[in-house]
C-alpha cells in the first residue's frame, strides 16, 4: 500500500509508517480534533435559547439517551458517552471522505479494527462491572450454571468456548462491515464523478456539449452525495450502538435470571 495515493499527500512524520499510513493516521487525528473542539465549543457556549449547533448536539444526545433506555432501561444510559464518542468520530470520519482532497480514516481497516477492539474490551468491562467477576464468569457458562456439579463441569467449558468464539467474531464483523461499506462508498463516488465529468471521454459517441456535462454534474452529484451522507450516518449509528446489544448479552439484561 506504500504507493497507493489517497487524499491529501501529507501526513505526520511518524516513524515506522509508510506514506499512506501517515496520511490515514493524520486524518484520523484531524477527525478527533474536529470532534473534540466542536463538542467543547458548543458545550462551552451553551445557552437557554440554543443556536443551531447546540440544538443539533442536544438532539443527538437525547436521541441516543432515549434509544439506549428503550433497549436496556435506565441502567444502560450510563454507557451513552462511549457510544456517542464512537458515533461522532465515525460519522465525521465518514463525511471527511466526501470533502475533495481528504480521505475517510474509516476506509483503513486498521482504524476500524482499533475501534472494534475498544468495543471488545468494553464488553468485558461492562460485564465484570455490572455482575462482578465471579457472577460474570458463571454467566458465561449459560444454562449449565444452574445444573448439577457434574453437568456444570462437563458442559460449562464447552459453552464458554462457544461463547468465546462469538465474542471474538464480533469485533471482526464490526471492522469488516464498516470498512467494506465506507470504502465502497468512496469508490462509488469516484466512479460516478469520473463518469459525469468525463462523459465525452468515456462515451465519445454521445458527443455531449460541455454545458450538458456541467448540468449533469450539478443535478446528479448532489443526489449521490446525499445518498453517501445517509449511508455514512447509518454505518456510524450501527457501529456505535450495536455494542449495547453486546453489553446486554454479556450482562444478561432482559433475561429472567437477572
Amino acid at each position: 500500500m506504500e504507493e497507493f495515493r489517497v487524499g491529501l499527500e501529507w501526513g505526520l512524520p511518524l516513524p515506522g509508517l509508510h506514506h499512506h499510513e501517515n496520511v490515514v493516521v493524520t486524518h484520523a487525528i484531524l477527525v478527533a480534533v474536529v470532534v473534540l473542539v466542536g463538542f467543547y465549543s458548543i458545550c462551552r457556549k451553551a445557552k437557554l435559547r440554543p443556536g443551531i449547533p447546540q440544538m443539533v448536539l442536544e438532539l443527538v444526545v437525547e436521541t441516543g439517551r432515549y434509544f439506549l433506555r428503550d433497549i436496556g432501561g435506565a441502567k444502560v444510559v450510563k454507557y451513552l458517552p462511549f457510544c456517542l464518542s464512537l458515533f461522532l468520530f465515525i460519522l465525521v470520519a465518514n463525511l471527511f471522505g466526501m470533502v475533495p482532497g481528504f480521505v475517510a480514516p474509516t476506509t483503513n481497516i486498521a482504524v476500524n479494527a482499533a475501534m472494534a477492539v475498544c468495543v471488545f474490551v468494553m464488553t468485558f468491562y461492562v460485564g465484570i462491572r455490572e455482575l462482578g467477576l465471579r457472577k460474570y464468569l458463571l454467566h458465561k457458562t449459560g444454562p449449565f450454571a444452574g445444573m448439577t456439579k457434574i453437568a456444570f463441569i462437563v458442559g460449562g467449558p464447552v459453552f464458554v468456548l462457544l461463547e468465546s468464539v462469538g465474542e471474538f467474531a464480533r469485533p471482526m464483523s464490526l471492522t469488516i462491515r464498516l470498512y467494506g461499506n465506507i470504502f465502497g462508498e468512496e469508490q462509488f463516488v469516484t466512479v460516478v464523478n469520473n463518469i459525469v465529468t468525463n462523459v465525452n471521454v468515456l462515451f465519445p459517441a454521445l458527443n455531449m456539449e460541455p454545458f450538458i456535462e456541467y448540468i449533469m454534474a450539478v443535478t446528479l452529484m448532489p443526489v449521490f452525495y446525499a445518498l453517501v451522507a445517509f449511508t455514512s450516518f447509518l454505518q456510524a449509528f450501527i457501529f456505535a450502538f450495536l455494542p449495547i446489544l453486546y453489553f446486554g448479552a454479556a450482562v444478561g439484561w432482559g433475561e429472567e435470571n437477572h
